[in-house]
């Protein structure tokens, strides 16, 4: 390593001595304009490889039922984006940013419409609890740490190691949410699904459904969630005192899965 590498990291390192972690912390904080952004680039990424549904009437019906969840969220001030994936696989999954993809395998396979929505106020709940974004700021800070390491291996050319959050979030940041995320995404799920008037038991009867169905470990969406057992007793315990009102199923959601079907 020659002595101008050796200087440039020791006054990198320095630079950054000088701030305390709280500082450190507000430096890789993202604006809700750079969450929008990262997300928008995921996006675009994503549908470059995923099969879209292209199928105004379904996507249409999946962007109401969205945006009424979302009006009865605890963060309804952004734009929010739905779209379908023609796959068959039951699975969905949310960007930061407020775009939110659902698998047309999952409208399939939930028999009520309050199955299905339980998923889907899930996902709209990883963007309220801003989940995403933890993701993306903590790949940041690594990916520091990686720059910093580079320059001491001598690897380091013209801002190879710069941070570049959509691509961070299409290989995978997105779906690596702690299982403590996942919970929270339960917990904000059910309550907007009560506010927006559908029964949020839904939620546990789907995710009960596909438990039954064999090892929970071969559906994609329980790859990196809580056990169904504990996601039940949770929601069990979170709505004991709400009831059992709310709209379970519609006739609208059944001329979608009928749709699909054809």
């Amino acid at each position: 390593m020659n002595k101008t590498r050796v200087l440039s990291a020791f006054l990198l390192l320095a630079f950054f001595s000088q701030f305390s972690l709280a500082a450190l912390a507000a430096l890789f904080r993202l604006t809700e304009k750079q969450e929008i952004t990262v997300g928008a680039q995921a996006a675009s990424q994503v549908e470059k490889s995923q099969p879209i549904l292209n199928d105004s009437v379904v996507t249409q019906y999946v962007t109401t039922v969205g945006n009424k969840l979302v009006a009865n969220s605890t963060r309804s001030n952004i734009p929010y984006r739905f779209r379908v994936v023609n796959s068959k696989d039951v699975n969905a999954f949310a960007l930061p940013g407020g775009f939110i993809y659902v698998n047309r395998g999952l409208i399939e396979a939930a028999s009520t419409e309050n199955e299905f929505i339980g998923v889907l106020a899930h996902e709209v709940g990883h963007v309220t609890g801003k989940h995403g974004v933890e993701q993306v700021e903590k790949a940041q800070k690594a990916n520091l740490a990686l720059g910093i390491s580079k320059i001491f291996l001598q690897r380091t050319r013209g801002g190879s190691a710069l941070f570049n959050g959509a691509q961070l979030v299409t290989q995978g940041a997105f779906l690596k949410f702690s299982r403590d995320h996942e919970r929270e995404a339960d917990r904000l799920g059910a309550e907007m699904m009560h506010k927006a008037g559908w029964n949020p038991q839904g939620m546990v009867s789907f995710f009960d459904k596909l438990a039954q169905k064999g090892d929970s470990r071969s559906v994609a969406i329980f790859s990196t969630h809580p056990a169904p057992a504990e996601r039940r007793n949770n929601i069990a315990d979170l709505t004991a005192s709400w009831g059992k009102t709310g709209t379970v199923d519609s006739t609208e959601f059944q001329k979608i899965k009928a749709r699909l079907k054809g």
